[in-house]
């Protein structure tokens, strides 16, 4: 059976703002360096947890007309003071913006960023997974966890200085300093971007006094035996 085309380009609406633009204006930005290697058909518009009852899902998409090249302070004029002003960023203009029948929710606290799935999956698939084929490692983990009777927390919430959170994948106290595991999915946490923001990540919460430990989906897949001594191991430190 022949697998759908990578034809849909999912992106992120961060605030209320953007979402207005996208259905009143219809067209979104994407900074030239964040852009794809290769050109959509479609955008598809993840909401996250800031749109509340309205977050945490896939429910708009739409066809793209045509593009251009722009400076962001060409594309927002009212923006000009913005610290990327004098960025580059695509311009996408959209046919039109379309609402899918059921929404893709994001069940497993999967992290979006930009990422490539087909339209025929975007319009079938009621949950995120399912639209990138996303091993659940996190499914996997807690298993092993119960199994090996390792207490923990899931989607537990650290709150940093300036107020936002951070939601770890597991967190496991025990000694002096609290562990975060996390689980890294191949297709999201090999790209350059989402790497050198896992490591802005990891040196905040090691200031916030934990200690962080990633689990690759390979090792968790082919060597569940190495992923549960590592994660003694780090139990074990005083």
């Amino acid at each position: 059976m022949k697998k759908p085309r990578p034809d849909a380009l999912v992106c992120v609406i961060k605030t209320k703002k953007d979402r207005d633009i996208l259905l009143e204006e219809k067209w979104y930005r994407i900074p030239l360096s964040h852009a794809p290697r290769r050109k959509p058909k479609f955008l598809a518009f993840y909401q996250g947890a800031a749109f509340k009852e309205a977050g945490e899902r896939i429910e708009l998409y739409g066809r793209i007309k045509y593009w251009r090249l722009k400076k962001r302070k060409e594309i927002l004029p009212e923006e000009k003071k913005h610290p990327r002003a004098n960025e580059l960023y695509l311009q996408f203009f959209l046919s039109r913006v379309s609402k899918l029948r059921k929404p893709a929710l994001n069940r497993g606290r999967v992290r979006i960023s930009f990422g490539f799935t087909s339209l025929e999956k975007l319009r079938r698939s009621e949950n995120i997974r399912g639209l990138f084929d996303i091993t659940p490692m996190d499914d996997i983990l807690e298993a092993m966890l119960k199994k090996n009777k390792i207490p923990f927390k899931r989607e537990f919430v650290v709150k940093r200085k300036n107020g936002r959170i951070f939601r770890l994948d597991f967190a496991l106290k025990r000694g002096k300093k609290p562990i975060d595991v996390e689980c890294d999915g191949y297709r999201w946490h090999s790209q350059k971007q989402q790497r050198v923001k896992d490591k802005l990540r990891n040196e905040e919460l090691k200031r916030l006094g934990w200690r962080v430990l990633r689990i690759s989906e390979e090792e968790l897949l082919k060597r569940p035996e190495s992923v549960l001594k590592k994660i003694t191991k780090y139990r074990d430190r005083p």
